[in-house]
């Protein structure tokens, strides 16, 4: 009798020992996941808002170097997004966690961006002679929102995704 209890204390072990190797690997996948559907869904919308701003100054070149710089743009704000809201979101946490978490990172990414942009790319840009570019480029404070804009928007939409995508909705308990 007292050999069948101490089995059954083992076997309970081994079940714990498994469901927390079962927990921590869910956890890693959870992050890779969420850090690739990131970069798939930054570089999309990234792509889709870089030509979108790259048709404002109406020439081929602007437009294929609002769609490289979208892409770029897109995958490292995605990235990072998707690594955030897995953190913060988890599988519980819903759509509006990983909107806040997405468009407060994305702003914080946009500001850092915004401040790399060097003058001569601000001066090339106000030499188009575009008014609703030329708008955006006057001074570095202007260059900077503009920027922090579009990535907060990017962020607050691979959030949504991110999140969405990794919600667990819980059992109804009555």
């Amino acid at each position: 009798m007292y050999k069948n209890t101490f089995l059954t204390l083992k076997e309970n072990q081994k079940a714990r020992s498994q469901r927390k190797e079962t927990f921590n690997t869910k956890r890693i996948s959870l992050l890779q996941q969420s850090a690739i559907f990131g970069i798939i869904i930054g570089e999309l919308a990234g792509a889709i808002i870089g030509i979108s701003i790259g048709f404002l100054a109406t020439n081929l070149t602007s437009i294929l170097l609002g769609f490289t710089a979208g892409i770029v743009f897109g995958a490292f704000t995605g990235l990072l997004i998707g690594i955030v809201v897995s953190k913060t979101a988890g599988t519980s946490g819903g759509t509006s966690v990983g909107a806040y978490s997405g468009m407060s990172v994305g702003a914080i990414l946009g500001m850092i961006a915004g401040l790399l942009i060097p003058d001569s790319v601000r001066a090339s840009v106000y030499a188009l002679q575009k008014p609703m570019l030329s708008a955006l480029a006057l001074s570095r404070f202007e260059t900077i929102f503009f920027i922090s804009f579009l990535l907060s928007v990017l962020g607050t939409f691979v959030g949504v995704w991110v999140a969405g995508k990794n919600y667990e909705p819980k059992e109804l308990t009555n």
